[in-house]
């Protein structure tokens, strides 16, 4: 296994959900404080004629900088990403964001496995990636894959998760994440937050 090469100052924390998932990203946003030394991104599963706008339901959580990135938007440390709905949310090596419409993946657009195979392909570091509560096997690939080239990965445990599809679907795929369970998971998350 090896890590990717230093892309400049910039690392990503990745985090991925869907159906259980919402109050656990809105927990791992009040946990964030300014200034973050990495781009941290949500991928959350939202349908196309989704109208919610996750920067402002959220804003009030932290001072952090939220955005729904355009494409070729720059990722920058210090942000906070989501994606858009009804596209897959890609990370360049060029230290960019693009957009991609092709095919949904496990029934969804956004695809948590296109964002986070990207970013272990992308050259850019990643200090984190987490997979919580869904009910697809969206993520598995995206996790494995960052796992195998070195980047720390973490799941929540099946059993405490709303809808235990996803993690599960990712611990048959690679069987070393780390595992978050109730009791320690923000204590887990804040610590990657640091």
């Amino acid at each position: 296994m090896s890590m990717a090469k230093d892309n400049g100052a910039l690392s990503l924390v990745l985090i991925g959900g869907s159906s259980g998932s919402f109050a656990i990203f809105e927990e791992i946003i009040r946990l964030v404080r300014n200034p973050l030394s990495f781009a941290l991104i949500f991928v959350l599963h939202r349908g196309k004629s989704s109208t919610a706008v996750l920067p402002e339901i959220f804003k009030n959580k932290t001072n952090v900088a939220m955005s729904e990135p355009y494409h070729l938007d720059p990722i920058k440390a210090n942000s906070i990403y989501f994606a858009y709905p009804d596209y897959h949310l890609l990370i360049g090596p060029d230290q960019r964001f693009y957009y991609d419409r092709t095919d949904k993946d496990f029934f969804s657009r956004p695809s948590i496995d296109a964002t986070f195979l990207s970013a272990a392909v992308s050259g850019i570091p990643v200090k984190a990636a987490m997979l919580f509560s869904g009910s697809s096997a969206d993520g598995a690939f995206g996790m494995k894959a960052l796992a195998e080239r070195g980047f720390p990965t973490y799941v929540q445990n099946p059993a405490d998760a709303e809808s235990p599809r996803m993690p599960e679907q990712a611990l048959l795929a690679y069987e070393k994440h780390q595992v978050m369970v109730d009791g320690n998971l923000f204590s887990i998350i804040n610590d990657i937050l640091q």
